[in-house]
């Protein structure tokens, strides 16, 4: 008897810590808000206290035991449901969690999207990006919206969720914790709670599983651990339904290596692999990126208020999971009011036929607040307004479309004017026109020069001044599509050919380097890479060199597109590059950090790989030579100097700005010019001794080679388009301003940017050069007077090329372009 006492007294004792949280999940029938007799009880929903997870039985009821951290009560919403409140707070003399659903059809659905946002860092308040999201919300309708961290320190937590909440944004809004979000506190993650409510947790949607976890580190200490993360989320993981496929958020990469896990530790490892996960998206880098991880998507997307480190274009993610639960995405970028720009024919030139016999349209539309549904056109002659002919454009990129029509012949030799429609998923539309006189057979004349071998032609960067007998008044001779989108890829002019490389940071990865034929712009071959190409390729007797985000070199022969050798480039850390390569006397020179190395130019082989310091994070340095010095960098870390021989660092500038520049310097008159941060440099190449340093108080955080010229030094600014110093005082001699940017590049620049990314060149005194407004510039080279501005309708990131009388530009919707002189001037004004 005195045995079983004890017994009964043990089960008495342990009841309640077996059941110490209760509570019931109903359905709100009549979706009043309220919880009241025609609620209905709901079974199988998930409900976890943090570390134990359970399911609500037939009555809807569930019970937990709760743990020493347990600070939420937290469901699974179910796929088709949706609720105010997913979590509540634990409180001392609660004796139930109930939790109130109501009915959704967004979240019922197979096929779904949602939408993800990262790294906002709202210390100063939230801009016009607010707008943009939440109209294109209402326009396309995702199923939820995401914030992958970083809303940063206490003003920003306290401001965000007032402004970017499922009311605001008509559509259910979850968080993530960044590691600018721990703050001062008892914990750092202790205000967030407050406001967000649990860092970890899941919802349902569709068949997919989602999981949001918490960062491991920042900028104060946590009260959770590694390990409690991953004790909850393998009770999570194991309670999915049979066939369910998961995806998972976080701030920043689990892993960088090859297979995706969650490492508590050694002994407590989780992999994702058996859970049918498709993707991890994270933030935190500031920059836009995908890999393939063993079968498992890794998504970083950057900022869309901002710049990224690396430069990355301001963007949101719109993800698209099919029936089949394999997910699409679509980089969406953020400030770009309705607009269609006509890229070719060009107004006001002659233009004849491709080599197909037909007039090809190619057309640059975009708009931040919704997809562009629809681009027709229709042609006619202005004097008669007679209709020639009437269709509809097909997309090539997500700026970029394009049609081949036929012209009855008797249109030959005649004024023909297009117009576009551009429709898009919101009701707006974007209207452009342009006349133009056919003439069937017509071919400008194309007679190329010099080759242009990289970034400027040279390895020194000094191709700024040319000589070249290029000069205005321009014709457009032709524009093709690489297929997706060129970044800061200087397009590379060799051999009769044109060269250029895309980018893709999204799971379709199109990502090629693509050579076109200089007279006719004819594709001549693609080679697809495994990953983005995001910077400077280069081109050195008869074979292209070019390095990809994730760390592969090729070497391509120019003539066939075929891969004479590749390298795995190990930078020991997170592997993404998104820096220039050059080569010089049969090597190429090629990585960052430990991953800095000299190959071979015609068989790969290693010559030597820098072991004197590391890379931070990405940058957008192309590297230049200088008597004997490689010039190098990385972002927040510093300007270097290696022997170009052996190998070895020779010295290091990091203060005064030059620690996290995005330019890259020329070398001319036995010194190194750059600009960097608020100042322009000259440097000793073989000392790293600042020689000068001139305070322009000016955001100089571009990726501008400035041009040195007997005279002047431009370059290209954050703000304030294009400026020209005095060579001899340093003072400022001109300001050409450009248009204000489409979208943002520079690295924590929120406010309104006249960009300018691109390095000039000048040619017959015109200096020449893209702007972040999709205007390519021609600007006098004394006065800084604007003599002509042609708008491609698509930011431009990428430097010209310029070889005999042609230049070939590339724009970000993949568009090259080839002008050269022009050889016939309208009689009629538009």
């Amino acid at each position: 008897m005195k045995k079983l006492s004890v017994i009964l007294l043990s089960l008495i004792l342990c009841l309640p810590l077996c059941a110490q949280f209760k509570g019931t999940v109903y359905i709100d029938s009549n979706q009043s808000g309220i919880l009241d007799k025609s609620d209905k009880p709901l079974m199988g929903v998930m409900v976890t206290d943090g570390l134990n997870v359970v399911k609500t039985d037939k009555k809807g009821r569930f019970s937990l035991p709760g743990f020493a951290k347990t600070r939420f009560i937290t469901i699974t919403t179910p796929a088709g449901f949706e609720t105010q409140q997913f979590y509540l707070p634990t409180q001392e003399n609660r004796k139930t969690y109930d939790f109130l659903l109501t009915e959704s059809e967004r979240t019922q659905s197979k096929e779904h999207s949602f939408i993800q946002i990262t790294d906002t860092e709202a210390t100063g308040g939230l801009g016009r990006w607010v707008t943009d999201l939440k109209n294109y919300i209402n326009s396309e309708k995702p199923a939820f919206l995401i914030h992958t961290g970083d809303i940063c320190y206490e003003p920003g937590l306290q401001m965000h969720n007032r402004i970017v909440n499922s009311q605001t944004m008509n559509c259910p809004v979850y968080y993530c914790i960044g590691n600018h979000d721990l703050v001062k506190g008892n914990y750092g993650e202790e205000l967030y709670e407050s406001i967000y409510g649990p860092t970890w947790y899941s919802f349902d949607i569709g068949n997919i599983h989602y999981v949001v976890t918490p960062i491991d580190h920042g900028d104060n200490p946590t009260d959770y651990t590694l390990k409690d993360v991953y004790n909850w989320l393998k009770n999570d993981l194991s309670s999915m339904k049979k066939g369910q496929a998961l995806i998972i958020f976080n701030h920043d990469l689990f892993t960088p290596n090859d297979t995706l896990v969650f490492k508590a530790d050694n002994q407590h490892v989780l992999d994702f692999c058996p859970f049918n996960a498709k993707a991890q998206i994270y933030g935190h880098m500031h920059y836009n990126y995908v890999r393939n991880q063993n079968g498992i998507y890794t998504i970083c997307t950057g900022t869309l208020d901002k710049g990224g480190i690396d430069h990355s274009p301001s963007s949101f993610r719109d993800i698209k999971v099919d029936a089949n639960d394999n997910i699409t995405t679509q980089l969406r970028y953020a400030f770009v009011a309705p607009q269609t720009t006509i890229v070719f024919p060009m107004k006001q030139q002659k233009v004849g036929t491709n080599t197909d016999g037909q007039l090809s349209i190619s057309v640059n539309a975009y708009n931040s607040q919704a997809k562009t549904q629809q681009i027709s056109y229709i042609l006619t002659t202005p004097e008669s307004n007679e209709e020639v002919v009437r269709g509809t454009l097909t997309p090539l990129t997500d700026w970029n479309w394009t049609a081949n029509i036929s012209i009855p012949s008797d249109k030959n030799g005649k004024e023909l004017k297009l117009t576009v429609t551009s429709s898009f998923n919101d009701g707006k539309k974007a209207t452009d026109s342009c006349s133009f006189i056919y003439e069937n057979g017509f071919k400008p004349s194309i007679i190329p020069g010099e080759n242009w071998n990289t970034l400027l032609q040279n390895a020194a960067h000094t191709g700024g001044i040319n000589h070249s007998n290029l000069h205005l008044p321009l014709q457009l001779a032709w524009t093709a599509n690489a297929g997706s989108n060129i970044f800061m890829t200087s397009p590379l002019i060799a051999d009769g050919q044109v060269f250029t490389a895309t980018t893709d940071d999204n799971v379709s990865l199109n990502t090629y380097i693509c050579a076109f034929d200089l007279n006719s712009g004819n594709p001549v071959w693609k080679y697809r890479t495994e990953n983005s190409i995001k910077n400077t390729i280069a081109y050195e007797d008869g074979i292209i060199v070019a390095q990809d985000a994730a760390c592969h070199l090729y070497a391509i022969d120019a003539k066939t597109g075929q891969l004479l050798w590749k390298q795995r480039i190990n930078l020991d850390s997170y592997p993404y590059l998104t820096e220039g390569l050059t080569t010089d006397n049969g090597v190429v020179y090629a990585g960052i950090g430990v991953g800095l190395s000299a190959y071979d130019l015609k068989t790969g082989r290693i010559l030597w790989t820098n072991k004197d310091w590391r890379q931070r994070e990405g940058s957008t340095t192309t590297l230049t030579i200088a008597d004997g010095v490689l010039i190098s960098g990385t972002q927040w870390g510093g300007l270097y100097g290696n022997d170009i021989h052996t190998g070895k660092q020779l010295w290091k500038l990091s203060d005064n700005g030059l620690g996290n520049r995005g330019a890259s310097p020329v070398y001319k008159d036995g010194k190194l010019w750059i600009i960097s941060s608020k100042s322009l440099f000259t440097i000793d190449p073989k000392t790293g001794t600042v020689l000068q340093q001139k305070d322009l108080s000016i955001n100089l955080d571009a990726t501008s080679t400035p041009l040195v010229t007997e005279n002047e030094i431009i370059f290209g600014t954050v703000e304030r388009g294009v400026m020209a110093l005095d060579k001899s005082t340093l003072f400022n001699k001109w300001k050409a301003e450009t248009l204000p940017s489409l979208v943002y590049t520079a690295p924590y620049s929120t406010t309104p940017q006249a960009g300018v990314e691109t390095s000039p060149v000048a040619s017959q005194g015109t200096v020449f050069i893209g702007a972040s407004d999709g205007y390519l510039y021609a600007i006098d080279q004394s006065t800084g007077i604007i003599k002509e501005k042609l708008n491609l309708g698509a930011p431009i990131f990428s430097t010209v090329a310029v070889s005999g009388n042609c230049m070939i530009v590339c724009d970000y919707s993949g568009n090259v372009h080839c002008f050269t002189l022009a050889q016939f001037l309208p009689p009629y004004a538009l």
